[in-house]
């Protein structure tokens, strides 16, 4: 009787293990959509600037996640690649938002992605328009508040490796890729966003903003010069404290 009831334990158990063996292949092999593709990789990239700050290791986490969303791409799934409400961001935005050109010339395979490559949000916001704000070096010059919260500032701070130090600019790329697969670039419109948006931004900012005829190198370059006087005064600060603890 014991050995009867062993073997239909047995015959219980490898039955079990054919059917949830090829669950857990499955579970392994979705694919995951492109803007969980790109929090993970805005992720990674934060972790290696609070870590080890190797550039080569972000320029390599940017390729591996345009490689993943190729992949969704090809699978021929459309779900994830526009946004769902116009008041969210695409993966087109958001890729050209963070600056991530290989992402954005991965999305950029899909017809139906390239078909709405003008899409804007409900500010007017295009892809376009937002890799020429380059926020993420030039988000302190649009609302200089942000310097006054480390919560935000500081993860800011710790990527700018991937920004500064890479031999390919990224943001720079993004808008290259975006034009090279017809992109409407509106100077215009882009700056009225920018105007509308960035309001706590000082009146001589505004002004060269208003005068640009590169708004991402205008912006860039308003960007490098407040942060740069922001990390003068912090230095300042930290001297005074050791002097006064």
């Amino acid at each position: 009787m014991k050995k009867i009831i062993k073997n239909r334990l047995f015959h219980i158990a490898t039955l079990l293990v054919s059917i949830l063996l090829p669950c857990s292949a499955n579970a392994t092999d979705a694919q995951r959509d492109p803007m969980t593709v790109l929090n993970s990789l805005a992720n990674r990239i934060y972790v290696l600037g609070e870590t080890t700050g190797n550039l080569e290791d972000m320029i390599a986490a940017e390729v591996k996640a345009a490689d993943e969303v190729r992949q969704y791409v090809a699978t021929g799934l459309t779900d994830g690649l526009l946004a769902k409400e116009k008041s969210q961001q695409s993966p087109l935005s958001a890729a050209a938002y963070m600056g991530y050109p290989n992402v954005v010339a991965a999305l950029l395979e899909s017809k139906l992605v390239r078909a709405r490559i003008n899409d804007a949000d409900e500010i007017g916001m295009t892809p376009w328009i937002a890799a020429n704000f380059s926020m993420r070096q030039s988000l302190w010059t649009c609302n200089p508040a942000l310097f006054d919260n480390p919560f935000k500032f500081v993860p800011m701070y710790v990527t700018q490796a991937y920004y500064l130090a890479n031999p390919t600019p990224p943001y720079k790329r993004t808008r290259e890729v975006l034009e090279d697969a017809g992109a409407s670039p509106d100077l215009n419109k882009a700056k009225k966003v920018w105007l509308t948006i960035c309001k706590s931004q000082s009146a001589e900012g505004q002004a060269k903003v208003q005068s640009s005829t590169d708004l991402q190198k205008t912006v860039q370059e308003l960007g490098a010069f407040d942060l740069a006087t922001q990390l003068i005064k912090l230095q300042k600060q930290a001297k005074e404290s050791e002097k006064h603890p």
